[in-house]
């Protein structure tokens, strides 16, 4: 293990820490401590932490690292630092799959529903890219393009379908994500069962999937069958996004910061940095989900902050790559 994963896990670990003792009800580590031995200073403590705090705690770390590790398998798989997890549109096809169920559906649905439209929207952009045979990953690209638009078409008639008074505000709350309605551990055990297996296949297969940014000849010549190794690591990566996004909504960004912050800190290898990209993923949502229930009396939606954080991360590489013009050219 390298020093970046060892790092970032310590980050990690502190902001976990961090996110269990503030909030509402705040807890003091000499309160957490009590309550981890069994010594609690009130039952109200013992259930706000075991019941309230922690299960949303976990929840919003693992899905940070899961849209992180998401986002670096497909920038590798595209060969383009630039893309982000929704490039298949499966967080629109959740989108829409939980307005569905918002409207039309009893409310313990939204989550599955939500699950299973995202990953037939993004088999159906593996469908139509098949189409595409001279270039599999243009092919991708383009159905991604496609499907896209067509769950953002749906999208819009389902909300001017929606009740304004009682359906649309429910609507537009959910698509900018949130993780307010965590309520227990069921929650947590849902992603954790789609998250875990999928994030170990990923990272049994690193090496393979590294081998993409080579371009399929160049990986075939090493061994490798491109087309199968693309479609696992595919699927794989959307299980992912697709698990966060139907739990706490659409969660922007974190998939795209992350992998650029590990390779600001010469984490560019994807194959040796794919646990610290996790870590890193966590903790950025983490520190949003952090400022959304703390910073003011009414919860505000986790992706403003996650915006805000990308919005000013790459307002700082712009500046930082002019000062290095600059400099070169003087």
């Amino acid at each position: 293990m390298n020093k970046r994963f060892w790092g970032t896990l310590a980050l990690w670990a502190g902001m976990l820490v961090l996110s269990a003792c503030l909030g509402r009800y705040s807890l003091s580590l000499a309160d957490m401590g009590g309550i981890l031995l069994g010594n609690p200073p009130s039952q109200t403590a013992a259930g706000v932490f075991w019941d309230i705090r922690l299960p949303r705690v976990m929840l919003t770390a693992v899905s940070g690292g899961a849209l992180a590790v998401s986002g670096m398998v497909f920038q590798t798989v595209f060969s383009n630092p630039l893309v982000s997890p929704d490039v298949l549109g499966v967080a629109s096809g959740c989108s829409v799959g939980a307005v569905l169920a918002l409207l039309f559906l009893p409310g313990w649905t939204l989550p599955l529903c939500s699950f299973a439209c995202g990953i037939l929207t993004v088999a159906f952009a593996l469908f139509l890219s098949s189409f595409v045979r001279h270039n599999r990953v243009l092919g991708m690209v383009l159905a991604g393009i496609v499907v896209g638009s067509i769950s953002s078409a749906v999208l819009m008639l389902l909300k001017f379908l929606a009740d304004p008074e009682k359906q649309l505000a429910s609507i537009e709350y959910w698509l900018m994500g949130s993780f307010q309605n965590i309520s227990g551990w069921d929650e947590v055990s849902v992603v954790a069962l789609l998250v875990i297996p999928a994030h170990l296949l990923l990272y049994g297969g690193r090496f393979r999937v590294k081998l993409l940014s080579l371009g399929d000849d160049q990986a075939q010549s090493l061994g490798i069958q491109p087309s199968r190794v693309r479609l696992l690591a595919v699927i794989c990566a959307t299980v992912l996004v697709a698990a966060v996004v139907s739990a706490a909504g659409v969660v922007s960004w974190i998939g795209l910061l992350a992998p650029h912050i590990l390779r600001l800190l010469g984490g560019r290898d994807m194959a040796k940095n794919m646990g610290a990209c996790f870590f890193t993923g966590g903790i950025l949502l983490m520190a949003a989900d952090l400022c959304a229930r703390a910073l003011s009396t009414v919860e505000i939606p986790v992706s403003i902050f996650t915006s805000l954080f990308g919005a000013v991360f790459l307002c700082g590489l712009l500046i930082r790559a002019a000062r290095r013009k600059g400099g070169g050219e003087s």
